[in-house]
């Protein structure tokens, strides 16, 4: 990750951008502040801006077992691991979960998959998802489908997950080294300050834009997961 980050600053630095370390916050359209991890704060005016910030893990329902990147993950935790579980939970079973599962399985790991719906990837086609569940189940992977997480113990060593039917019939804990929480990702606009400069998020908290990327403010452009 550093020689990442490393590398795009040497492409600033060769291509004349300037950049800024810190957390932004919209305090009028052309102008934003910036903390940085000291606390100190800075301000930048722009005639345009574009955000451009990603999307982060959704967490369960009711945040019933946070995610802390040691013994609860996310997608991006489970790239970071430093060791190879002997058991770990996947909590859905969509395309990232099946992704981070399935590696994990074939380097030795017990992986066992929990799904709210009846099914493994849930907006792809029913014959697709059948026959990839058969295929993973060939590598060693274990599902429980139609089964809902309401909530989990943390101890120093792993991870207790409380489940039930999705009628609501309890059944009984499961227990691992590792939880990776897969339930979808969502826009990451909290903090931003969107309501200063009148953008409003929809439901789902993504940015709306036009056909040329922009939003309802004339001067302000939004691209990536973040809409």
């Amino acid at each position: 990750m550093k020689g990442l980050t490393s590398g795009i600053e040497y492409l600033f630095k060769k291509n004349k951008v300037d950049y800024v370390k810190g957390w932004a916050t919209f305090k009028t359209s052309n102008e934003i502040e910036v903390k940085d991890n000291a606390g100190a704060t800075s301000t930048v005016r722009a005639k345009n801006f574009i955000i451009a910030t990603g999307s982060e893990p959704s967490p369960l329902p009711g945040n019933s077992i946070p995610i802390d990147e040691k013994r609860v993950i996310s997608s991006t935790g489970a790239l970071s691991l430093k060791e190879i579980p002997k058991t770990m939970i996947v909590i859905g079973g969509g395309v990232i979960g099946l992704e981070m599962g399935s590696v994990y399985a074939r380097l030795g790991t017990n992986v066992k998959i929990v799904e709210y719906q009846d099914k493994i990837l849930g907006t792809m086609d029913g014959e697709i998802s059948k026959n990839f569940l058969q295929i993973l189940k060939k590598q060693g992977m274990e599902f429980m489908l139609s089964t809902k997480v309401t909530g989990g113990q943390v101890s120093s060593t792993g991870v207790s997950v409380n489940l039930e039917t999705v009628k609501g019939d309890k059944l009984p804990a499961l227990t691992a080294e590792y939880v990776l929480v897969s339930t979808g990702r969502r826009p990451y606009t909290n903090n931003l300050g969107l309501n200063n400069i009148g953008i409003q998020t929809d439901k789902f908290g993504r940015i709306p834009i036009d056909g040329h990327l922009k939003t309802s403010v004339k001067n302000i452009y939004a691209i990536g997961d973040v809409v």
